[in-house]
Parts: C-alpha cells; structure tokens; sequence
C-alpha cells in the first residue's frame, strides 16, 4: 500500500514509542557528536602517543602506516585526527567534521520544524522493507510517498514459480503457518500492486541496509525493476552499513528523522550494472540449487560489495557440514551455554546485539527458529510457555543442544529436515540435503 508522508501524523506512529527512541545509554542509539568532543579525543589520543602507551601506537601503525615507522614525538594532531576519523569510517578529518555539522544542522531544522522537503523537486516513492522509518522520513520533512515491500525472503520457500499468483499463495502459506500471520495473501497481493505503480513516479528512492533480509528484497526490486516496462524515470538506493555514533547498528529503522536527512545525500543512481546484479542475484535465490548462489558469494559482487557478504550469511542459514545446525540455530545453543537459561526475549537481545555477525531476523522470525529446536524428536532446547507472549517464555538448553555444540550429535540424523532455503527444498526422505561450511564450502547429500 502506497501512502503518503505529509498524510501522516507528526507524533508517532507506533502505540508508546518510536522505533529509535532508545534509552540512554542503548548502544543503539545515536550519540550526537561534536566537533570539540572529537577534537578533545584527538589532543587526548596525542597526548598517550607521547607518553608511549602501546595500545595508542597500535591504533597508529594500523592506520597510519609509514608515519608510525618515526618516533612518537614526530606525530602531530592533525594524525590523531585522521586516526579517529577513519575509526568512524571517513577518509579523513574534514569529511567527519562536516558529517557532525551536517547532522547538527539538521536536527536544529527539525527541531525548529522547519525542516526542506529534500524530494520535493520531483515527484518521488521512497521504498522500504517495512514500515519501519516511515515515521522518521515524515518527522524529517520528506513529502513523497511511501511504500513498504516487506516479506521476509530469509525464511520459507522462495522457488522459481510459473505466475506471480502462485508465489504469493507460496509466501502467504508460509506466513500464516509459521508466522501466524492473518491476511497475508492480501498483504502480499498489495505490495505486489503498489510495485506495479511504481513506474508511474519520476523517481523511486530504496532505502535499505547490508544484511541479508534487505539485500535479497533490494535483489527481488531490481530485479523487477531490470524490465523497462516497470522502471521509473528514475532510480536511487542507498545501502548503510554503519552510522557515527551508533555502537552497535542493527538498521535504518533504529535511527531518527536527522539521520534520514543525513542519508539522502549518500544515495547513489542505480544503473544497469545494479540492475543486472540484482537480477542474478533473485535468479539464484530462488534456484532449487544453492550453487549458483555459492558462485556469486566466491566472485563477489564488485557493483554492491555488500550483497555478497549478505548473500554468504544467507548462505550460513543451510545446514552444517559439522552438526547440522544453522548459523542462527549454532549461536542460539551457544548463547545458553555461555549464559544459561533465560527468557526468549533476553536470548534475542543476546542473539541480535552480540553473537550474530549480520542481524537479520525480527523477533517472529527468530520465534519461529527457536519453536523449531525445540518442538522435535530430540529438542536442543527447552521452552516453558509461562506467558501468552514468546518474549516471555524461558528457554534453556538440553543435553541434545550440549552434544551439537560439541559436533558429537547431528541435527539432521537426530531428527530430520523439511525446511527451505530460499528456492532449496531440504528433504531427508528425498535425499535433497545441502550442507554448506566456510571453509569446505557446498556439500551434497545427508
């Protein structure tokens, strides 16, 4: 469903808080910097240069190179202010120090409530994998229209299909069952709709991040988008990985409305290279094999460096050559043998903010694996239901989940496996089992 931006509500959407209303001290939250904070962070970092503490120099040497070969009483403060700019990931000290003004900037405009409408020069849909920063984009003063194309291609079956109708039954099927998910074939059916609009626009913008569950969606769009009958006149993504002053960043829908003015200006055009890629990329998802999927992650993808790595976590979801598990299964058993029991809503925090490498499931998503490790033949954990809701339910391991950390037990043998992968069928019974480990890479057969 497409909607408009200056339709909307100025106070929050969401029923006590908005998405990135964080407490303080949240590692998820944007910690507004200052020049003169980061400049008092360089003159102290110099000043520990000078008195020769190992770990300063070390920052040095990795950043600075040949600088570090000379005595610490030769590196001056414009070095250590290089060094704390590429630690946020700028190419050097101006570009940071305009990124903090640019951001102060426009939080005053916001805060003033005058903000520009920075696509008010043509007529524009933002599209997003959810409604997450569709608040954020309205606070921030954008006034085109908005368009969430959220399903979850991480999970459930995603195969080649001869219609579209077909697929969507697929998908729907899935969410119901596994979701819980009511109306879901006319969720999808919508979605599909508003994308049909899309040409319509002079320009679509897609805001999406590096994980998996953005980048195959983002795949899916250009994909749709590599046929001219359906592209725009014009076309813009943006792929964050990172944003100064957030510790740990889970997403574009974690951060507030100055953010998104921030984020506008590093959107870049999409071309027919992207195009393509994208193409490939959903070709591959959707294959009944993951070799080709396998082949793209090995090549790499030098247009969108981070579809790659996205596309090998994605690659992590397939059953282990070692015991069986997934990647989220294996660090779900590690996170309670590291910590003990606890409830589900504490493992996901646990799960999302220090053991995943890419998060990219929701909470329901991770629900829905924690339902499966548990509800079989030889559960790896235990779940007591001690309230209505999953977050509340307490979750410990067993002496199955022990013995699979340790590679002395296998998932499959144990148990079985009917699950897909994208357009992988794993099936025991028809022996259409896929193993996948960094190291070993594919592997055919039970």
């Amino acid at each position: 469903m497409i909607e408009s931006l200056t339709g909307l509500p100025r106070q929050s959407l969401f029923p006590n808080r908005t998405p990135y209303d964080f407490d303080e001290g949240d590692p998820r939250r944007l910690a507004h910097l200052s020049v003169e904070q980061q400049k008092k962070r360089a003159r102290e970092l110099l000043r520990q240069w000078r008195s020769g503490r190992h770990d300063a120099l070390e920052r040095a040497r990795q950043i600075l190179s040949a600088k570090t070969m000379y005595s610490p009483e030769q590196l001056k403060l414009s070095d250590a202010q290089h060094v704390i700019a590429r630690e946020y990931r700028f190419k050097n000290w101006p570009e940071f120090k305009a990124h903090i003004e640019q951001t102060r900037i426009e939080l005053q405009a916001i805060e003033q409530s005058d903000p520009v409408a920075l696509d008010a020069d043509r007529r524009t849909l933002h599209i997003r994998c959810g409604s997450d920063i569709q608040h954020a984009l309205s606070v921030a003063g954008f006034t085109g229209d908005f368009m969430s194309f959220a399903d979850t291609y991480v999970q459930g079956p995603v195969p080649q299909t001869d219609s579209q109708e077909e697929f969507i039954r697929l998908r729907a099927d899935f969410l119901e069952r596994a979701y819980h998910a009511s109306h879901a074939e006319e969720f999808l059916a919508q979605e599909h709709a508003g994308l049909a609009k899309a040409k319509d626009y002079e320009r679509v913008a897609l805001w999406f991040e590096h994980d998996s569950h953005d980048q195959i969606i983002l795949a899916r769009l250009l994909e749709y988008f590599s046929d001219k009958a359906n592209r725009p006149r014009q076309m813009q993504f943006v792929c964050v990985t990172h944003f100064p002053g957030v510790k740990i960043f889970i997403g574009i829908g974690h951060l507030p409305p100055e953010a998104m003015r921030v984020l506008w200006g590093q959107f870049i055009p999409v071309e027919e290279n992207h195009l393509q890629l994208g193409r490939r990329v959903w070709q591959a998802i959707t294959s009944p094999t993951p070799e080709s999927l396998y082949q793209i992650v090995e090549q790499g993808t030098d247009a969108m460096p981070n579809m790659a790595i996205a596309l090998k976590r994605h690659l992590q979801e397939l059953p282990s050559i070692n015991n069986g598990l997934s990647l989220t299964e294996q660090l779900t058993l590690q996170i309670l043998a590291d910590k003990g029991p606890m409830n589900a809503g504490r493992l996901f925090g646990w799960y999302t903010n220090h053991y995943e490498p890419l998060p990219f499931l929701g909470d329901i998503g991770y629900w829905f694996v924690l339902d499966n490790l548990a509800n079989t033949r030889h559960p790896a954990l235990h779940i007591n239901k001690t309230g209505d809701r999953p977050i509340d339910w307490d979750i410990e391991l067993t002496q199955t989940g022990s013995d699979l950390l340790v590679n002395q037990a296998d998932w499959i043998s144990l148990n079985g496996i009917n699950r897909w992968l994208g357009g992988v069928k794993l099936d025991l019974v028809q022996n259409s089992i896929w193993r996948y480990d960094n190291r070993q890479g594919l592997k055919k057969g039970s």
